[in-house]
């Protein structure tokens, strides 16, 4: 009896060809039995003895009269539009779907069938990749010295795998979190066996072990990822997220401007534009600390502002997902809020570009695209899992501290083109001449355990916060 499973594949390009002929070196476990593409170049050519068949009107109909046991979509060219049509069909008839990762991921050297991975939401949302000046980002990177804090979150573990493309001459990485540490440096020794790799754990709290790890390394570009996100938890303890993202970042940008670190990129948020949380005020002060601190040395000091990554954990994506899988209803705070999306290999990419275009003191802003409803996303994830009978959706209410909709700019006039699509300068107005005397208030603060009090110096810093109701 034939065990083999059978794979259909879509799209008879480069990409297509490439997963099939990975498929056929694994003799044992796996069968192609079907090539579908539109375009009339390719359609009635054969590959590997197969015909390639029109995709346009011929999935149905070949689903029907072919058993399909995975089907891999493997077409860099289609659209968002046919992809969800596919999915829909394929979820129908309960065939597993994977697809290839999109053409900035996909490693040349490696069998492309090896790479192919589950499909997700995520690639349904995610928006084309913008091809930017690699020349730039190789020379910004290249043969350099880096730390990247947060290494192990979402963002900074993406950095992290997208820097060793470059050749850094080092790459070091800083995280509290030890479990995905140890797992991605798993993955880029195994991965990338050529880099020097350094891993470590700490606290950027600890001003003291900082100092110790910048003067250790000597680190030439500082990428710093490690920040508490989560609005709610914040609102309730607001002096961790004054300790970790203000004082943490404060001691990082201390021991840069001490050993001499070229250039220092501050993930920022959208939160930050005129605030509502503790959180987003506290990356804005961490906004300012880039600015007043870009003066006092030879370093660059920068701050990249972006949306929601999909995906990133704790972000919604993950948390319907959970809820499909175990047939939950899908909770959603208020239903006209909005937020801006972009894929972790986009933002990580676009934060490496502005890196490479940055001469000290801009908050870089990126173009989100269109904001998603998030009751339109909870639907949409509802329809393609073929649960609709199911699964409904509980309207909540809006939790302190968030937002209907999220701001990337203060005022869209006010924001300067760069040389790079899809990055732009916002061009903000000082918000407090006495930075560092309402710091030393705040810090003084801490100790009381005092929200109400730890929030009114947040608004004396950051006149713009105006606390959600």
């Amino acid at each position: 009896m034939n065990m083999k499973k059978k794979i259909l594949i879509i799209g008879a390009g480069y990409a297509g060809k490439a997963v099939a002929a990975g498929i056929v070196e694994d003799k044992i476990q796996y069968n192609v039995v079907g090539f579908l593409d539109n375009d009339d170049f390719k359609v009635g050519k054969k590959f590997l003895g197969i015909e390639v068949k029109d995709k346009s009107d011929n999935l149905k109909k070949f689903l029907k009269s072919n058993k399909v046991d995975i089907c891999i979509i493997a077409s860099t060219s289609i659209s968002k539009q046919d992809l969800e049509k596919l999915i829909k069909v394929l979820n129908l008839n309960k065939i597993e779907i994977k697809i290839i990762p999109n053409m900035s991921q996909l490693m040349m050297s490696k069998n492309f069938f090896s790479q192919v991975k589950d499909f997700e939401i995520e690639d349904l949302l995610g928006r084309e990749v913008v091809q930017h000046n690699i020349l730039q980002i190789k020379t910004f990177l290249e043969n350099k010295k880096i730390l990247v804090t947060g290494a192990a979150g979402s963002i900074g573990s993406e950095l992290s795998k997208q820097i060793v493309k470059y050749n850094p001459k080092e790459l070091i990485l800083l995280d509290i979190n030890e479990n995905d540490l140890y797992f991605l440096e798993l993955f880029l020794r195994e991965t990338y066996p050529e880099i020097k790799l350094n891993i470590e754990i700490g606290n950027i709290r600890d001003k003291k072990k900082m100092e110790y790890l910048f003067d250790k390394y000597k680190p030439q570009l500082v990428f710093h990822a490690a920040a508490h996100k989560h609005v709610p938890l914040m609102e309730r303890n607001p002096e961790e997220a004054v300790k970790n993202n203000i004082y943490g970042t404060k001691n990082l940008i201390e021991s840069s401007i001490l050993n001499g670190v070229e250039k220092f990129v501050l993930i920022s948020t959208d939160k930050a534009v005129n605030p509502t949380s503790v959180m987003g005020t506290t990356k804005r002060v961490t906004e300012m600390l880039v600015e007043h601190y870009n003066e006092k040395g030879k370093t660059k000091f920068m701050a990249v502002r972006f949306g929601n990554v999909l995906g990133s954990n704790g972000s919604v994506i993950p948390i319907f997902k959970k809820k499909i899988a175990e047939r939950k209803n899908l909770t959603v705070t208020h239903p006209d809020i909005i937020r801006y999306f972009m894929t972790i290999s986009e933002a990580s990419q676009l934060v490496l570009r502005a890196g490479s275009l940055g001469n000290g003191g801009e908050v870089f802003v990126l173009d989100m695209g269109e904001p998603i409803k998030i009751i339109d996303l909870a639907k949409k994830m509802i329809e393609l899992s073929g649960l609709e009978k199911e699964i409904g959706i509980e309207i909540t209410g809006l939790r302190p501290g968030e937002k209907l909709y999220e701001e990337l700019l203060y005022d869209v006039k006010h924001c300067e083109k760069t040389e790079s699509q899809k990055i732009y300068i916002a061009k903000l107005k000082s918000e407090n001449n006495n930075l560092e005397e309402l710091l030393e208030k705040l810090k003084e603060s801490l100790n009381e355990y005092n929200n109400e009090k730890i929030k009114n110096i947040l608004k004396l810093i950051v006149p713009t916060y105006k606390e959600s109701k």
